[in-house]
């Protein structure tokens, strides 16, 4: 669930998990049955949801250092904020949630409890200074909205139904082992069923979890302003991108924190890039990449939150005078769905196109001498093999990294705002800007760097010809000298959650350093390719 959900939820579905683990385990070794495996497991779960909060709040206090405030000194940090807590309190019909504050730069701000009448909300020191009093009004606006939706009941019914889903699966597998006739078979066909419930049944929470999001976030728009927790959402991107060096609490909530850790890398570097012209056109446009591509739908079944960009459109939806005017952008940009589907189906082919051909081979091989069309020979088998994946990984390297000729000179700011970007094909071009850092700040072994050009900032994505050691000597030779230089690099640039250039060729005050990704895979392509054939004229 994300912190804005609870971390007491987070609490209840990892012990939970654990008991019910315990549980199965004790239900296969015949020291419990299928009734009593039942039972204990809603009764630890119904324990857990009510004693977690408790044990959030010593988690909190000793590993996070909160502190508890009163309302009235959270009124001098944020005089709106406490009024709407009071307001929305008072309306609803509950008491004044207990109030946190963690001392971190990384702007995140949480709820958590077992429901209204024990709330706690907490926020970290970040988001009083990356957000201005409205904006922060807005996030303790959102927060209230899980609690008077009574989001952590909800997501705990919803874990627990995943937790007997998975031990249904357990008891039937058991079962259709020791049982006999149709009996049996009867026990493993509900045991398969379960296990594919239990798989949906994940992807169906994480949607409901999306769902109480945006809940949240109308909620936080009709008591304070769709605009300020739009700019709220964009500015704890570039908080958390600002402070690389200080992302332990981010990291370990990343499943449950305010935002997806990369996609708000992702949309705190093009906040900063827009911020440095002065112009946030660019910003929305490249948030239409989270609308409208579809693999940004891919990454966000998997996200506990919705994606940035959706959010922000649905929230300008609510706005009389919006932050962004979407519908003037997609007017203006006349984005092309057709292609974008197009490019997808033709990305995912190339992708799984390797796994596809290993997948088809044996069978297809088999039926072969089975046929008696071919004899077997484990030598022309391996070989076969060896060469067929050879030639994919060629034809996957060679559609990723597409030919070098007519390198367009562009911008970090228009790369950035390309919504046909994809994650598998990439897009040669030339920048000119400055290395001002290493791609991790601070890791002394990180030989990817970030670039700088007059628009805004981009990670460059290196790799040596000597795989793994050639990558460390670079990081640890070359990277700090580079630094602070002037450079012209061409290479192509792929976006997923998050942006990159992968180096092709960089020039840095007169010394030309190649990357050899593209290389790498056409070598391995090629040595798969003569090995198969090698083994074929054995």
């Amino acid at each position: 669930m994300r912190l804005a959900i609870a971390s007491a939820v987070t609490l209840f579905l990892l012990f939970g998990m654990l008991f019910s683990v315990m549980f199965v385990f004790a239900y296969f070794y015949g020291y419990l049955n299928a009734y009593l495996l039942i039972a204990l497991t809603l009764i630890a779960n119904f324990v857990l949801w009510l004693v977690s909060p408790s044990i959030a709040d010593l988690i909190y206090r000793w590993v996070y250092r909160v502190r508890w405030i009163s309302l009235s000194e959270l009124e001098k940090l944020s005089p709106t904020a406490a009024e709407v807590i009071e307001k929305v309190c008072k309306t609803y019909g509950f008491k004044i949630p207990k109030l946190g504050i963690i001392p971190d730069r990384n702007p995140n701000a949480f709820t958590y409890g077992s429901g209204r009448w024990n709330a706690r909300i907490i926020a970290t020191e970040g988001i009083f200074e990356y957000l201005d009093d409205n904006e922060i009004a807005s996030v303790y606006a959102h927060e209230l909205g899980h609690i008077k939706n009574r989001d952590f009941i909800i997501m705990t019914v919803a874990s627990v139904i995943l937790q007997l889903l998975y031990e249904l699966y357990v008891i039937f597998k058991n079962a259709s082992t020791s049982g006999s006739g149709k009996r049996k078979g009867g026990a493993a066909l509900i045991a398969v069923i379960s296990y594919i419930f239990y798989i949906i049944a994940q992807y169906i929470v994480l949607y409901l979890s999306r769902v109480r999001e945006y809940y949240a976030d109308e909620f936080a728009a009709r008591h304070t302003h769709a605009n300020y927790l739009s700019s709220a959402l964009i500015k704890i991107a570039y908080g958390i991108l600002a402070n690389p060096d200080n992302v332990r609490l981010v990291e370990s909530t990343k499943f449950i924190g305010i935002m997806n850790f990369k996609a708000a890398k992702s949309i705190g570097m093009v906040y900063y890039n827009c911020e440095k012209l002065n112009d946030f056109e660019p910003l929305a446009k490249a948030l239409l990449f989270d609308i409208h591509n579809p693999w940004a739908s891919v990454y966000e079944l998997s996200s506990t939150h919705p994606l940035t960009g959706k959010r922000i459109k649905r929230l300008c939806k609510l706005s009389p005078k919006p932050l962004f005017n979407f519908e003037m952008l997609e007017r203006k940009y006349r984005i092309d769905k057709k292609l974008l589907w197009k490019n997808f189906f033709r990305d995912v082919a190339v992708l799984f196109l390797p796994f596809a051909a290993a997948a088809l081979y044996v069978p297809v091989y088999l039926y072969l001498v089975y046929s008696g069309l071919i004899e077997f020979s484990l030598f022309n088998f391996i070989g076969a093999g060896l060469a067929i994946l050879g030639a994919f990984i060629l034809i996957k390297t060679l559609y990723r990294y597409p030919s070098r000729k007519g390198a367009e000179k562009t911008r970090v700011i228009e790369l950035m705002g390309n919504v046909y970007a994809s994650p598998v094909r990439g897009k040669y071009a030339e920048l000119n800007g400055v290395l001002v850092g290493r791609g991790i700040p601070g890791y002394i072994f990180s030989e990817d760097m970030l670039m700088e050009d007059e628009t805004g900032l981009i990670y460059l994505n290196y790799e040596s010809w000597l795989p793994v050691l050639g990558n460390i000597l670079f990081a640890l030779r070359k990277v700090n000298k580079l630094i602070g230089k002037g450079i012209r690099v061409k290479g192509w640039f792929l976006r997923g959650l998050s942006q990159e250039m992968v180096v092709d060729v960089m020039e840095v005050e007169g010394e030309r350093i190649r990357g050899f990704t593209k290389f790498g895979g056409v070598i391995g392509g090629c040595i798969l390719l003569v090995i198969g054939a090698a083994l074929l004229l054995i």
